[in-house]
């Protein structure tokens, strides 16, 4: 039964018309999208997609036709550069925005004993304004002429390339936003999330149109309990409640899968993003990876796959990669994202559904929340059965073709602690094994952090990269063990990865969206584009840190300091 449902996935992912990557053709299916990327006029395929049209759609394409004809469909490089300058522009769609509740003092800094570290928060909360951006009018009067798809507040970017309002880095972002009393910032930043939702139905990646067809992990509710917990802003909640519902169902109409384990049917959800063609903003990237596939149905999976894991946020890894033997070794020939049901996704999901079911008890409508109760514990029991391995004591990735667990490390591995996913007393009876199992694993010895995965395989979310977002994840899990050796594990990784940021910044002066678990301080590498610099969830990530145990790091390592406390949970001694 399993192979039969991967094998009817995969019949309608290269049987069926699939749609292109947006509804604007110059930025996502056309003609002169594919000869602008592929001859190369700009070193990186973002860079083209994000300009802006000086005139409308239609005339531009009329008159690449008429380019294509009088040079017999093999434009020059040069009359490519000469068409782009001729119709596109690269003026910001955005003007700087400095969020008017920004503290230079907030409160947090003083419970930060480490003077270093004090300094340190308070440069870090002073890159908010660097980063505060908003549309400029013009995007909003004359929307058809941009790829930026135009939202209403102000909002913080991750840095970089990346100049738009981004799904899931949000989620961290306004953590950090929260720890510095940005409250009016954040309720702002998630109603610009709740405006994309309204628009498309889900929440693209970015507010890009090219971003259209696919979404980044569902953290929408996520970040409107911790907007809550913060506010407790319940008009907010009553405007807003049918967006989240909303995007609750995208995700269970769109990418659920029903699938036999042990003869037990069972639907989670996995990453599906289908639609035509290369990814227009990594255009010449995919499109050459796609020739080494033989036939054009083995390219269109490969197209839908590559999607899927750029949806993921884990763009890209060996976690996505499923060989002949069910592996994770290979390249990005073997990526297979939709045909993998993630741990971390269907974490989020089951958080999410929970949220749901309190935000509506707390409007008073509990019995519209009843169902959605049920469905969470639904997926929580789902979740124990198909992604626990009882032999190993841990969460995996689960294999559709294969009808198996992918045995490896990754940090999302721990994600049902982190989105309280997993019943109460089944994580008294099996912490102790999965803390062993994390111990055994040696992906937490590292100096500068927790590592992506254990594999070198040159992609980005691979060894030896430290993501901040990852190994947030992985400190709240080990706390959500409730073990006194955990939470030290865990106070021990936060103050890694703190002064890891700590002695990059000293360095250079600058954030890094991931960095080098191997080489404290230093930027990760590999993947499609050179490290960024900001940046948004990095800024975040350290804040909570801070907040939670700055009573007891340090800077720098001083053996007169006990840096330990004797049992740290929640940034509580007990």
């Amino acid at each position: 039964m399993k192979l039969i449902l991967v094998a009817v996935i995969a019949s309608v992912v290269v049987a069926a018309a699939l749609p292109p990557s947006c509804e604007r053709p110059v930025y996502c299916d056309s003609k002169l999208l594919h000869h602008v990327q592929m001859a190369r006029i700009y070193n990186d395929s973002k860079t083209f997609v994000d300009f802006q049209m000086k005139t409308d759609e239609q005339t531009i394409l009329a008159e690449f036709d008429k380019l294509l004809a009088e040079t017999s469909d093999s434009p020059t490089k040069e009359q490519l550069q000469e068409f782009v300058n001729k119709y596109f522009d690269n003026t910001s769609e955005l003007e700087k925005w400095t969020p008017p509740d920004f503290n230079q003092n907030p409160p947090y800094l003083r419970s930060i004993r480490d003077k270093k570290l004090r300094q340190f928060a308070s440069d870090i909360n002073q890159i908010w304004p660097v980063l505060g951006r908003k549309v400029k009018d013009i995007v909003h009067e004359k929307p058809e002429l941009f790829s930026f798809i135009p939202v209403h507040n102000g909002f913080i970017i991750p840095g970089g390339r990346f100049t738009e309002l981004y799904y899931w880095d949000t989620y961290w972002i306004i953590e950090g936003l929260l720890i510095s009393g940005m409250k009016e910032t954040v309720k702002g930043i998630i109603g610009n999330l709740i405006e994309l939702q309204r628009k498309f139905g889900h929440i693209p990646n970015g507010a890009r149109w090219y971003y259209q067809e696919r979404s980044q992990p569902p953290l929408l509710s996520g970040m409107v309990s911790q907007y809550m917990r913060a506010t407790n802003d319940l008009k907010f909640l009553r405007e807003n409640i049918d967006a989240l519902e909303s995007e609750m169902e995208y995700w269970l109409d769109t990418q659920s899968v029903t699938f036999d384990v042990c003869g037990k049917q069972y639907t989670l959800l996995r990453y599906f993003a289908p639609s035509e063609g290369p990814r227009p903003e990594s255009y010449y990237e995919d499109y050459t990876n796609a020739q080494t596939f033989p036939t054009e149905e083995l390219r269109k999976e490969f197209y839908v796959s590559i999607k899927s894991g750029a949806e993921s946020g884990w763009d890209f890894s060996t976690r996505w990669f499923v060989d002949q033997n069910g592996g994770n070794r290979g390249n990005l020939s073997t990526i297979h994202t939709f045909e993998i049901v993630p741990v971390d996704l269907n974490s989020i999901f089951a958080n999410a559904m929970q949220n749901l079911a309190s935000f509506y008890s707390k409007i008073g409508q509990p019995r519209k929340g009843v169902s959605w109760d049920w469905l969470a514990e639904q997926w929580r029991n789902d979740i124990q059965d198909v992604l626990w391995n009882k032999e190993d004591g841990i969460w995996y990735d689960w294999d559709l073709e294969h009808g198996q667990h992918r045995k490896y490390f990754y940090p999302s591995n721990v994600a049902p602690l982190w989105m309280r996913a997993v019943d109460k007393v089944f994580i008294k009876e099996k912490g102790p094994v999965i803390l062993k199992y994390l111990k055994n694993s040696h992906g937490l010895d590292y100096p500068g952090g927790v590592p992506t995965s254990l594999i070198r395989s040159g992609e980005q979310w691979d060894f030896p990269n430290a993501w901040p977002p990852l190994v947030s994840i992985m400190i709240n899990g080990l706390e959500a063990l409730k073990i006194e050796e955990a939470s030290k594990l865990a106070f021990t990784l936060a103050q890694r990865w703190v002064r890891a940021n700590y002695k990059g910044f000293n360095e250079t002066k600058a954030m890094f969206e991931k960095y080098d678990v191997e080489l404290p301080g230093k930027v990760g590498g590999g993947g499609e584009y050179q490290v960024q610099l900001g940046f948004g969830w990095t800024n975040g990530v350290v804040l909570e840190m801070l907040s939670k145990y700055g009573k007891y790091m340090t800077a720098e390592e001083n053996p007169q300091v006990k840096t330990v406390p004797s049992y740290v949970a929640g940034g509580q001694i007990v």
